[in-house]
């Protein structure tokens, strides 16, 4: 195995946390800087990984670390004049500096900057951006690496808008989730989700409105369909009236699996929705639960239900994961900022290539989905 490079870090904030992973796998880290610290509090290692982390005063305690040239110290913050200078203090030379923007993964800003030849540069106690192919020399301001933004407008690196908003109007194409147009993008990733999911869908199956999924994805492994309406009652196609909020019509411990998908929004008493849930399961029993992350307003279910929530991957673990009764929490993301653009016009999954519907960006989080089991 090829022995990787000794480095130090230094910063503990956003930029590592974005690149922390990739720092790892490229580099041995056998020291983490961090002004968090307080100067002279004992050395401890970090949960994760365990070097040494330490406020930057008390480098000098190594001798090893602070004097050795071939130990880089990689400045993992927008404030590099900030950082240079702290460490030029103790008598780091800059000749030892690398800077953590440079270093993937990028957000969109670092794309711009170093996706396509451009480097930090530094030189006489200054830092430069230099980009030899757009001929550009400009130097930073040292307290803050995204200024260098207003710099770059009149430039070819800077992406211009006018190309993506000339063309979109103020209002959606279809306000009703684009399903005059064809499938929704939303039923798209639930449909997606739920086949992935199907091995659980079997025995006694209860779906909220309806039994489209319990029929399409659960076949001949349903011994029994129930569908829980919140306003209606059928007892011949076996439909309950219930509320998933105040437990009206849940029998405990009733169903091996439970299909709820895009309800939770419309539940003000989300908390008790999910006691319910867990409630109504057989033990060993499944819940697979979809909700919008990002989504439109629907007037209808606003006047009628309410519509109160979004949700994220952490608030959908964090509301399951908290019942003593359950035994596992998984919890899945869909979307990307153009599915999620193409789904609040109204624009259907058939208009989209499975390249754009495929593509995925955990920051734009169109449906959350989570697979529940109970103990």
């Amino acid at each position: 195995m090829e022995q990787k490079e000794k480095v130090i870090l230094f910063g503990r904030g956003m930029v590592y946390q974005r690149k922390k992973e990739s720092l790892y796998r490229r580099y041995e880290v056998i020291a983490i800087l961090d002004n968090a610290v307080k100067p002279g509090d004992p050395i401890y290692p970090s949960i994760e990984h365990r070097e040494i982390v330490m406020n930057p005063a008390d480098l000098g305690k190594f001798p090893d670390m602070l004097q050795d040239p071939d130990v880089p110290v990689i400045l993992l913050s927008y404030a590099l004049g900030d950082m240079s200078g702290q460490l030029r203090e103790l008598g780091v030379p800059a000749k030892r500096f690398r800077f953590g923007p440079e270093i993937g993964p990028y957000n969109t800003f670092e794309r711009m900057l170093f996706g396509n030849g451009g480097e930090l540069i530094w030189e006489e106690g200054d830092i430069f951006y230099r980009n030899r192919e757009h001929r550009l020399d400009m130097k930073i301001d040292p307290s803050d690496l995204e200024k260098l933004a207003e710099s770059l407008k009149d430039t070819p690196l800077y992406p211009k808008a006018d190309g993506i908003l000339q063309n979109l109007p103020p209002a959606p194409l279809d306000d009703t989730y684009g399903m005059c147009r064809g499938t929704p993008v939303d039923r798209y990733y639930i449909e997606a989700f739920l086949d992935l999911q199907k091995e659980w869908i079997g025995g006694k199956v209860m779906e909220i409105g309806d039994r489209a999924y319990t029929e399409r994805f659960g076949g001949e492994k349903v011994t029994e369909s129930v569908i829980l309406h919140v306003e209606r009652e059928a007892p011949k196609i076996n439909q309950i009236k219930g509320d998933l909020s105040t437990g009206e019509g849940i029998e405990a411990e009733s169903v091996d699996c439970l299909i709820c998908t895009q309800t939770l929004p419309f539940i003000y008493d989300v908390r008790a929705a999910v006691c319910q849930i867990v409630k109504l399961l057989k033990r060993g029993g499944t819940a697979l639960i979809t909700a919008a992350g990002i989504s439109q307003i629907i007037q209808y279910e606003r006047i009628h239900y309410g519509h109160f929530w979004s949700f994220t991957e952490q608030s959908m673990r964090r509301l399951f994961e908290g019942i003593a009764e359950v035994e596992s929490v998984d919890v899945f993301t869909y979307g990307n900022v153009k599915a999620s653009a193409a789904f609040l016009y109204g624009i259907s999954s058939e208009e989209l290539s499975r390249e754009d519907l495929e593509f995925h960006d955990p920051n734009y989080q169109l449906i959350v989905a989570a697979v529940i089991r109970k103990k």
